[in-house]
C-alpha cells in the first residue's frame, strides 16, 4: 500500500457543523452541537456517527437521523464504561487477593512468586520479574517504602507486593504458575477451569484499559475471543450460540465472576437499567442475542 500525505484542513467548528449538515444529519440546536464539539472533538464524536450512515464512503446519514442520536450513543457508551469499569475493579481486588491468600498458604511461602519453580513458563516468567523489578523500584506507595525501609528481603511477601499489579499483570502471573494445587484452588472458588479463568483475566484486562482511556467500548470487538466455559458451578448463559469477542460475553463474565465474589450484586439490574435508558442502542451491535432477557442467567 502507497502512503500519502495527510491534507485534510482543520475545520471550525461552525464549518464542521455546516459539513454534517450538508451529509444529511439534522441539528436542531447549533448552539447546542458546538458546545458538543468544542468539548468532545469532531474526531472523537465521529467513532459513534458511524452506525449512523447509510453511505460509509461519502459519510452520508441516513434519512431523520439527528445529532441528537449521536449524542445519546455517546453517553450510553461513556454510562456503560463506568459501569463495567467499576465491576472490574471488584473483580480485580478479588482476584488479587484470592491469588495471593492459595499461593502463599498452599504453599507455605509468602514469597512464593520469586521461586521459578512454581512457574511453567520460564520465559514468560523473566519478563514479568523484569517487569515487577521496575514496578517496585519506581513505586512511591508508601507501604512499599515502608517495606523497604523496615526489612531487610529484597522483595516484600505477596500481599504487599500484589497490590503495584495492574491487573494486566496479575492475569499473567496467574497465567505463567504451574499446575500446582492453589492455581486450582483459585479457579474453583469462582466455579471454573483454570483455562477458562485466564481466558476471562486477559479479556477483563483489555476491556479495563478501554475504560480507564475513555475510549469506545459499547461495540467494541475484542482481540482475542474469550473461552467459553463447558461446565460452570453457578449459573450461566443457557444459549449457546453466542459472539465470544463481543460486549455482551464479557456483560455476563462480570455478572458471572461477581456472583461468586457479592452473590447478592446488582450488576445484571444495572445492565437491564442502562439498555431501557437508551431503548434505541443496537443491542446487535455488542453481540446481544435475540430475547436475551428471557435468559434465566439475567435474572
Amino acid at each position: 500500500m502507497v502512503k500519502r500525505a495527510y491534507t485534510k484542513p482543520p475545520l471550525t467548528v461552525q464549518e464542521q457543523i455546516n459539513l454534517l449538515k450538508n451529509r444529511g444529519l439534522q441539528i436542531d440546536d447549533e448552539a447546542k452541537a458546538e458546545r458538543y464539539l468544542k468539548n468532545i472533538s469532531y474526531y472523537r464524536l465521529s467513532g459513534y456517527m458511524y452506525p449512523f450512515l447509510k453511505d460509509k464512503a461519502l459519510h452520508i446519514y441516513k434519512e431523520g437521523t439527528k445529532f441528537v442520536d449521536i449524542i445519546n450513543l455517546y453517553r450510553f457508551d461513556r454510562e456503560l464504561r463506568l459501569l463495567v469499569f467499576s465491576a472490574i475493579e471488584k473483580i480485580e481486588i478479588a482476584i488479587r487477593s484470592h491469588i495471593g491468600y492459595e499461593f502463599s498458604v498452599g504453599l507455605k511461602d509468602p514469597f512464593w512468586f520469586t521461586n521459578i519453580a512454581n512457574f511453567s513458563d520460564t520465559v514468560r516468567y523473566e519478563t514479568f520479574r523484569k517487569e515487577l523489578d521496575t514496578n517496585l523500584n519506581r513505586s512511591k506507595d508508601v507501604f512499599i517504602k515502608h517495606f523497604k525501609n523496615t526489612y531487610s528481603d529484597p522483595m516484600p511477601p505477596i500481599w504487599i507486593t500484589s497490590e503495584i499489579l495492574p491487573l494486566g499483570q496479575l492475569s499473567v502471573l496467574y497465567d505463567i504458575t504451574a499446575k500446582i494445587p492453589p492455581r486450582k484452588a483459585v479457579a474453583d472458588y469462582f466455579g471454573i477451569k483454570d483455562v477458562v479463568l485466564i481466558s476471562w483475566l486477559h479479556t477483563l484486562a483489555y476491556v479495563r484499559n478501554i475504560c480507564a482511556h475513555h475510549a469506545r467500548l459499547w461495540n467494541k470487538d475484542l482481540r482475542i475471543p474469550v473461552k467459553l466455559p463447558i461446565k460452570v458451578v453457578n449459573k450461566w448463559l443457557s444459549v449457546k450460540s453466542i459472539a465470544n469477542n463481543k460486549m455482551f460475553v464479557v456483560l455476563a463474565i462480570i455478572s458471572y465472576l461477581l456472583d461468586a465474589i457479592t452473590p447478592t450484586n446488582t450488576f445484571r439490574n444495572k445492565v437491564k437499567t442502562l439498555l431501557q435508558k437508551y431503548p434505541d442502542i443496537d443491542t446487535a451491535a455488542m453481540g446481544f442475542p435475540k430475547n436475551w432477557q428471557s435468559d434465566q442467567f439475567w435474572d
